[in-house]
């Protein structure tokens, strides 16, 4: 079961969004929060774990009932989710806004994908069914209007956390429970793909050359911009 939290002040997009992950028996909303100060605190607590998957507005008020919303509520929200709290599960970002600035700051921040609110009733139906499947990290999801500022070729949350777990010496079996993959192989499908990411042409050749594995040089190369980061 995937477990989701919602946080949309708008109470209609928000009721019907629930309606439509919910005919989905392997999905289930835990909680929506309109405001921005009941979503910190829920994200500040150890219950924020439990989630799997945030639907995360950008525009919110500071607390129910407030006129006036702030566009970089969800921003605030999204960057105690993913640096303060360390959360891994799914970040998709929900927002009427076009504007490339608001895309590339939630991009800086640590979402995995962008809904753009405002579609034609007629793209609705699809609209939601790639937005299930993002939430169940099959696909990521980005608006069209926004697709050039989310090619990328840089590590998601979840795949850092798969890289963190790697290197402690977890198995792929290990992994796919705790990442949520359907089996160890498709796991290991993935680690493929994250390591391609990392090594860079010169690192390709330098592997085949020396007989090395792939795993080994993406790790090496991780743990060194971790390292370097902490510093």
């Amino acid at each position: 079961m995937t477990k989701i939290l919602i946080v949309e002040d708008d109470e209609l997009f928000s009721n019907t969004l629930r309606e439509v992950i919910e005919r989905d028996p392997e999905l289930q909303v835990v909680d929506v929060i309109n405001n921005e100060e009941e979503a910190l605190k829920r994200v500040r607590s150890p219950a924020i774990h439990d989630c799997d998957c945030v639907l995360l507005d950008l525009q919110l008020p500071f607390r129910t009932g407030d006129k006036n919303v702030s566009s970089l509520a969800g921003i605030r929200i999204l960057e105690e989710l993913r640096h303060q709290q360390g959360f891994y599960g799914t970040i998709i970002v929900l927002t009427n806004s076009k504007a490339p600035a608001d895309g590339q700051r939630a991009l800086a921040a640590g979402c995995d994908g962008y809904l753009c609110k405002r579609a034609k009733i007629s793209e609705v139906p699809q609209m939601l069914s790639e937005l299930k499947m993002a939430i169940k990290g099959e696909v990521i999801l980005v608006a069209s209007q926004m697709r050039h500022v989310f090619i990328r070729d840089d590590i998601s949350a979840k795949e850092a956390r798969m890289l963190d777990l790697l290197a402690i010496g977890k198995s792929w079996a290990e992994i796919a429970r705790e990442l949520g993959y359907k089996t160890p192989k498709a796991a290991a499908n993935v680690g493929d793909r994250v390591f391609d990411k990392i090594l860079s042409p010169q690192d390709v050749a330098k592997v085949a050359a020396e007989g090395l594995k792939k795993r080994h040089k993406a790790l090496e190369i991780w743990n060194s911009r971790r390292m370097s980061h902490a510093r």
